[in-house]
């Protein structure tokens, strides 16, 4: 019983909380059948509590049979409780769990050089299970309602700060819709800015997954071959698919999957070409926020003057892909477009995990983790771009600015018979997950490569990786 405890700030009232906690304390075990409880006076002045509040809290265990009271002794757990009927058939029943199979559904355990995999350990634990406690106690009444359709107020105010402070983008609350991630967000942007059948022009090599979902909105993804500087606008009146294009995806913070950082003057012609066409940009950051060489770069958003360019940003690669919360900047044409759109189907973004998140960026703590996890994951790449230079012969890894993997292309001493496919195939035999470059391309030729997540994994399994990838990559040579 000293384990008794009441929150005066809790909306639960007092007897209410005493009676679920010695409930609790009997259905556990921690209080055995037949034991005596403190008396009603003594709880009262252990707790700093009115008598009658006790009173109310014994008479409510009373009438649900976990205590009885005894005429001149006092209170006793009750040695027939409620539930011990139930218990007991459960008992005599053949446990029909035995012969159900295996659960499938294990936890992901990531294996190196995932691409995505972030490290759980650096996840902040504390903090977010104190931001979410208090964001159902402060806001539970609200959070059960219907979610508003672009997402919790303080959330989108606080992604607008932090977007003016990091990216350089001027924008502000009203602009932001909070989703689900980089699908949702291509389906908020396909229904208010595209008709059916619009031609999209994506990147090559790029996201397969992008040219999937565009397609399932009814769109037209166009590959258009990019090199290490990113998509040249300058070259899509050349292409004849790609010159009918109403759209162009790009990822010019850090192209995704090279590298390379797209340059001002790709960026004015890119803009150019949305001015001239008619058209729209769609800007993916997928991890603009990890830059190890000087400060993050403006976004391609900073530099539009006639909302040309829709903004999409993600959570996912600084804290977790579970939380599944990410964002979309629309320019001020589209909102009503945007309104109507949200109107008629339910947000696809949780409210669950919202006001958490809008208090972590709102205090400074999301910019710190950032800080701390860019100095982390900095020393991890130096870690692994060091371990590759002994097989250099064979696949040699390109240094890079910013982002959470790498590209290794193969070396000299590289067979020119093996495909990216084949080496991947037989590091997944050694324990290492590899992504084939050529996987990334939609049109022949296509780069011969290896994709290597780094950011999930701390410099010693890194290292480790690396030499049987080089000896995986060696023994396939010959």
């Amino acid at each position: 019983m000293l384990a008794l405890s009441v929150d005066r700030g809790s909306p639960v009232p007092l007897s209410a909380q005493i009676a679920a906690q010695i409930r609790s304390f009997v259905l556990s075990g921690r209080v055995a059948p037949g034991a005596r409880l403190p008396s009603t006076r003594a709880l009262a002045i252990e707790l700093g509590i009115a008598r009658a509040t006790a009173v109310l809290a014994a008479d409510q265990l009373v009438a649900e049979g976990y205590v009885e009271g005894r005429a001149g002794s006092g209170l006793f757990v009750s040695r027939r409780l409620p539930e011990q009927p139930f218990q007991d058939r459960m008992m005599r029943r053949p446990d029909r769990r035995r012969a159900l199979p295996p659960s499938s559904a294990q936890p992901v355990c990531w294996l190196p050089f995932a691409v995505g995999a972030l490290d759980p350990a650096l996840f902040p634990h504390d903090d977010w299970a104190r931001l979410l406690q208090r964001g159902w106690r402060i806001h539970g009444a609200e959070m059960l309602r219907r979610p508003a359709p672009f997402g919790w107020q303080p959330l989108r105010a606080a992604i607008a700060d932090h977007l003016r402070a990091w990216r350089a983008i001027d924008c502000d609350a009203e602009q932001i819709v909070v989703t689900s991630g980089i699908a949702d967000a291509i389906g908020l942007v396909a229904a208010c800015a595209f008709r059916p059948g619009d031609r999209v022009v994506v990147e090559d090599p790029g996201y397969p997954a992008i040219r999937e979902e565009l397609a399932r909105h009814g769109l037209r993804a166009v590959p258009f071959r990019v090199d290490t500087a990113g998509l040249d606008a300058a070259r899509i009146s050349a292409d004849p698919a790609a010159r009918r294009a109403r759209g162009v995806f790009v990822t010019p913070a850090r192209q995704h999957p090279l590298g390379g950082a797209m340059p001002v003057d790709r960026r004015l012609a890119l803009l150019n070409w949305a001015a001239h066409a008619d058209g729209l940009v769609i800007e993916d950051e997928f991890d603009g926020e990890y830059r190890y060489a000087g400060a993050p770069l403006p976004a391609l958003t900073s530099l539009d003057r006639e909302g040309r360019v829709v903004h999409v940003g993600s959570f996912s690669k600084v804290l977790s892909g579970s939380l599944r919360l990410g964002y979309v900047v629309l320019p001020p044409g589209l909102l009503g477009a945007a309104h109507a759109a949200l109107g008629v189907r339910p947000p696809a973004a949780s409210i669950v995990a919202q006001p958490a998140l809008a208090e972590f960026l709102a205090s400074g703590d999301f910019a710190a983790h950032v800080r701390r996890t860019r100095r982390i994951y900095a020393r991890r790449l130096d870690a692994l771009l060091e371990a590759g230079q002994r097989w250099s012969g064979h696949i040699a890894i390109e240094p890079t600015e910013g982002g959470l993997h790498v590209v290794a292309r193969f070396g000299p001493r590289m067979a020119r018979g093996v495909t990216d496919r084949e080496v991947a195939a037989a590091a997944r035999e050694s324990g290492i997950v590899v992504v084939p470059l050529s996987a990334s391309y939609a049109r022949a030729p296509r780069g011969r490569g290896l994709l290597l997540g780094f950011a999930g994994f701390a410099e010693e399994p890194l290292v480790a990786a690396m030499n049987r990838l080089g000896e995986v990559v060696r023994r396939l040579s010959g």
